[in-house]
């Protein structure tokens, strides 16, 4: 029987996990390398209130979501706000009836909801699995040891997934395989703030793919926050490039699209998102989860 469970990852997927299966009285334990929760849910804090650097919003899209929102709706509410997409030149306003769910306050505000009552080391970056008769033991960064484990669950990309399971799998070569995609993620807030037509746009872009209004989201600041992300595409080639390039491009884009121009700034912090998403599955990469799944514990939410 299993009782007690390691989970790597303190995202929205750990969480949620731990917390379900803290539900059916199952010790578990959350261990994470950053300073909070959240994983790619997380918001920077800054002076002038919190901006969502990373997952954006959340679609309603299957039944699973819609439970787990009978359980949550407190903390998710719609974000009723102007969207459109950008192509060629041009804003199509999107008049679609899509809703889009976020946490209040903040997006890792439904993490830190998620993880109130479950045990969570944050700092601790595991760095080798040990399978003894007696379990799993789990060793950080600073050789402490987290002995005893029934069961280990990673939820951390398949690349830093595999720094893991390297020595206890013979298909290591194979699932590496699995293509992760990068994104660069640029929070600014401009010291005038600036009146953006929509409060977010996907953009068809050499270099763009997401900006929008921090603000228009529930219960934020109104400080004038602006996050930009880029496309895939331009995080991949520009890996190596200086931040400082990187930023330049960014914010050079956006002022022409928007025919704009961005004064000084009260804040500005780029972020490298290196798997920030999966390319499209196939059934090897399919298979290979279920592997996992059976054998050491192992479930992408990705």
């Amino acid at each position: 029987m299993t009782n007690k469970i390691a989970i790597v990852g303190a995202g929205i997927s750990g969480l949620t996990l731990g917390t379900m299966l803290q539900e059916k009285g199952i010790d578990v334990q959350v261990f994470d390398k950053g300073r909070g929760v959240g994983g790619r849910m997380s918001s920077r804090r800054t002076d002038w209130g919190y901006i969502d650097h990373g997952t954006q919003y959340f679609g309603l899209t299957n039944s699973d979501f819609r439970k787990f929102l009978n359980n949550y709706g407190e903390v998710l509410l719609p974000w009723k706000g102007k969207f459109a997409t950008w192509e060629k030149g041009t804003f199509l306003e999107d008049n679609s009836t899509q809703i889009r769910y976020v946490p209040t306050k903040a997006m890792n505000h439904l993490c830190k909801y998620l993880g109130g009552d479950i045990t969570v080391k944050l700092d601790t970056r595991i760095v080798k699995l040990v399978k003894k008769a007696q379990g799993w033991t789990l060793v950080d960064q600073h050789d402490n040891s987290y002995p005893n484990f029934d069961c280990v669950v990673i939820t951390a990309p398949p690349a830093q997934t595999l720094d893991l399971l390297a020595s206890h799998t013979t298909i290591t070569e194979k699932f590496s395989d699995i293509q992760m995609l990068p994104c660069y993620s640029l929070m600014i807030i401009p010291e005038v703030k600036m009146n953006l037509p929509f409060d977010g746009t996907k953009f068809v872009h050499p270099v763009l793919g997401w900006v929008s209004n921090n603000d228009s989201k529930p219960l934020r600041q109104n400080s004038g926050a602006i996050v930009i992300q880029s496309n895939f595409n331009f995080a991949q080639n520009n890996l190596n490039t200086d931040k400082e390039k990187v930023t330049q491009t960014i914010l050079e884009a956006t002022e022409t699209v928007f025919d704009i121009k961005f004064p000084s700034y009260n804040y500005k912090s780029l972020h490298l998102w290196r798997y920030a998403l999966p390319a499209q599955p196939n059934s090897l990469q399919s298979k290979h989860i279920r592997y996992f799944a059976c054998t050491f514990g192992y479930i992408s939410f990705n």
